[in-house]
């Protein structure tokens, strides 16, 4: 769930261009020396980052993992790359993906047949009120081309405290904010544009429910997290789900001011938003929530638990897949010809279009120097993270933390080791 375009770009982009190449050039320059934890400390503690779990992996072995700082700043809980829960956000989507393939393996659904099929509801037929002949489809869905477009201000309205977004069921969710009765909806045919939703892929994870008859989450557990040979106890969405709630990861937030924290409540009413007093008192602490689009954005594991699930993409989906559903995966829909859509570019704009390149639930990245990566990032208030593969599908490295900022605000420290 990326609550925060803007926030969660700058971020990424922090993630992305600095840390996590510093670490897998590290690990590929010499597969023996170990990034540098001082500098990747210091990286952190100047991006007011209050805990971290980084982990490096090839198709067989754990090349590094390592915490940093911690998953509750008050009381004081050191981070864990193996017990500390997260919330994965965005991440959550690429399982998406991955469950829909195990259907398309099976013959059950077809990416591009219209997901009316799979949906079974007759009186709630889902299509752009102004292209109802271009169909919906799961390719469309997963590679965020199906002209959806719900506006940050709705989306704020997931979030709730606890448990309580599950009071609403999955189907509601999606029929309430996805359907031609709303103007939810780009001024273009699906298929033509993309623009990045947590809807779209939400309704995938219906149609999971609808072919499979089973809940989303149970889905995942039985035929994903089972397979991989996790504890399906290390793993869920909701706070129930798990035995020890201390062991889920707190959300903080630095505020360079305090009316920041104000601004928060007025965005976040619903949610539980402190100011920490203490040794803390720049920081603001958000009590756990849910949110009604879970698949899109709140499954729960450890960057360990995430790490045996990127090995299963480096080994190019076994036990869990066939290779041909990872190169589905990873192929660009529409073969980058598909723009993004913004309506802010014009043809004279200097800025330049994002270099997000849509496969299915999982996106490329290319970076300043030509390499690329696939991969997705994640942001929910408290929290950023990234997971990226390099393009030779050799290397994975996973990112967890639980910080919102745009932390290119800060002076980075210098490069060293």
């Amino acid at each position: 769930m990326d609550y925060f375009a803007a926030k969660n770009n700058r971020t990424m982009i922090y993630f992305l261009w600095v840390i996590l190449p510093y670490t897998i050039k590290s690990i590929t320059t010499n597969i023996s020396t170990c990034p540098n934890q001082q500098w990747i400390e210091e990286s952190l503690k100047k991006g007011h980052v209050p805990g971290a779990a980084i982990v490096v992996v090839n198709a067989t072995h754990i090349l590094y993992q390592q915490a940093f700082g911690y998953q509750s700043l008050s009381p004081q809980q050191p981070m864990d790359v193996n017990k500390s829960i997260f919330p994965l956000a965005s991440i959550s989507k690429t399982f998406i993906a991955a469950a829909v393939m195990q259907l398309v393996e099976q013959e059950l659904v077809d990416l591009d047949t219209d997901v009316n099929i799979y949906l079974s509801e007759p009186n709630k037929r889902i299509f752009h009120p102004h292209y109802p002949k271009h169909s919906i489809t799961l390719r469309k869905l997963l590679s965020h081309s199906a002209s959806i477009y719900i506006s940050d201000l709705v989306q704020y309205t997931y979030f709730q405290p606890n448990d309580d977004a599950f009071n609403e069921s999955l189907a509601d969710m999606c029929f309430k904010y996805v359907n031609p009765n709303t103007s939810n909806w780009l001024p273009k045919p699906p298929g033509t544009m993309t623009s990045y939703s947590n809807e779209g892929p939400t309704l995938a994870a219906l149609v999971v429910e609808r072919v499979s008859n089973m809940s989303y989450i149970d889905y995942v557990k039985d035929k994903i997290i089972k397979l991989l040979d996790i504890d399906i106890n290390k793993v869920g969405v909701r706070l129930s789900d798990f035995a020890n709630i201390e062991d889920l990861v707190k959300h903080y937030i630095y505020a360079t001011n305090m009316s920041y924290v104000s601004e928060l409540n007025h965005l976040f009413p619903q949610l539980n938003i402190t100011q920490i007093q203490d040794d803390f008192p720049s920081w603001v602490y958000i009590s756990h929530f849910g949110l009604s689009a879970y698949p899109a954005g709140l499954l729960r594991m450890s960057a360990g638990t995430l790490s045996i699930y990127l090995r299963m993409f480096l080994n190019n989906g076994f036990p869990i897949l066939r290779p041909q559903s990872i190169a589905e995966i990873r192929t660009v829909v529409g073969g980058c010809l598909i723009p993004p859509y913004n309506p802010e570019w014009s043809n004279n704009s200097t800025g330049l279009p994002p270099s997000e390149e849509f496969g299915l639930s999982w996106y490329w990245q290319t970076m300043k120097d030509g390499r690329r990566y696939i991969g997705h990032s994640g942001s929910l208030p408290g929290m950023s993270h990234l997971m990226l593969v390099n393009e030779k599908n050799t290397l994975g490295v996973i990112l967890l933390s639980n910080i919102d900022i745009g932390l290119t605000e800060y002076p980075l420290p210098e490069m060293s080791g």
